[in-house]
């Protein structure tokens, strides 16, 4: 893989900003660095922000693995968008297909695939918010190495090849492993996107129970909850209230948030309280009474009620439903307090 660190050394950057890129360069996986080296064709990288902005958001730009001409780039097209079977791939056009795609995307070809943009990127840094920086879309990141790549490569997770049915981000870093299984490597680090998911690298016996654990985490924060409303602070702060350090249990209580009373912190109970008072049916949107309504107090209301105590993210309490546990261990042999 190309040393991209080129793209910050010659830019002016604070000791801070370059603290940031050095960690979110060591960090970046096998297929965001094969991003960047397209999309840096595509966007201006003129100073630090613009470069930290692209790297916030490359989960903006499709990334075509090996596709690396119109050729290749047709057969792509063909055989993961079109779906089409080897019976009929030799008969399709592929390079008239490819040449078309490339002229309709205006992407780059480089050494190892197609990079387009999808999605116009937004200005997330100002200069001042380098703490608010996430290093783009992950939920979990898993560094694996094994005696051919000693010093390893990252990964991402949730890997959507399953759904998609094109090369993600398990397949390209196994491909730069030069092997095709898991049981030939080595786990040398693993993080969560939730700060309370500690010693993850710790809690698992096998590379493929860590990746089964952390695409389905992945997936539930993805999905959101399936749209559920304050999802990710309901969920933060059941765990919160469980000292939740373990992925597997962490999965579980997404997977059990009815068994929690949640309600999200001050700026956000106006909207919580009119989801409140329409679901309980207590005032119509858009209606006199509605629109002179106050949610906020509403909400205020029916925190005391319920008895909900103060966290970090709003305010939460154990309602004494059911917990199924389907991916961890019951607490007792964790050690893991329910109070």
């Amino acid at each position: 893989m190309k040393n991209l660190e080129y793209l910050w050394k010659d830019i002016e950057v604070t000791e801070k900003e370059n603290e940031y890129l050095e960690k979110r360069f060591a960090e970046m996986s096998v297929k965001e660095k094969y991003i960047l080296e397209g999309a840096v064709q595509i966007v201006e990288v003129n100073n630090a922000s613009d470069l930290i902005n692209l790297t916030e958001q490359l989960s903006n730009f499709d990334f075509y693995y090996k596709a690396t001409d119109n050729k290749t780039l047709g057969e792509y097209v063909a055989r993961h968008k079109e779906c089409a079977s080897n019976e009929i791939l030799p008969f399709i056009k592929i390079d008239h297909l490819g040449n078309e795609y490339h002229e309709d995307f205006n992407g780059v070809f480089t050494d190892n695939g197609y990079v387009y943009q999808r999605n116009t990127l937004k200005q997330i840094y100002d200069g001042s918010n380098l703490d608010k920086m996430t290093g783009d879309d992950w939920t979990v990141k898993i560094k694996v190495g094994n005696k051919d790549y000693p010093e390893g490569v990252w990964i991402i997770l949730p890997d959507y090849e399953f759904s998609s049915l094109e090369p993600d981000e398990m397949a390209i870093a196994l491909d730069a492993l030069g092997t095709n299984k898991w049981s030939r490597c080595a786990l040398l680090d693993a993080k969560c996107v939730v700060p309370n998911i500690k010693e993850l690298a710790e809690q698992y016996d096998s590379i493929e129970e860590l990746i089964s654990d952390g695409n389905n985490f992945g997936y539930v924060c993805d999905e959101q909850g399936q749209g559920r409303a304050f999802f990710t602070e309901h969920l933060e702060s059941a765990m919160e209230l469980e000292g939740c350090t373990r992925l597997d249990f962490a999965l579980d209580i997404s997977q059990n948030l009815n068994c929690y009373d949640f309600a999200p912190k001050e700026d956000k109970l106006e909207r919580y309280g009119r989801l409140l008072a329409s679901k309980n049916g207590i005032v119509e949107p858009d209606t006199i009474l509605g629109d002179n309504f106050d949610y906020t107090l509403y909400a205020k209301a029916d925190i005391d009620n319920r008895g909900l105590v103060p966290c970090k993210n709003g305010f939460i309490k154990s309602n004494g439903e059911q917990f199924h546990y389907e991916f961890s261990k019951k607490l007792d042999s964790m050690g893991i307090s329910m109070e």
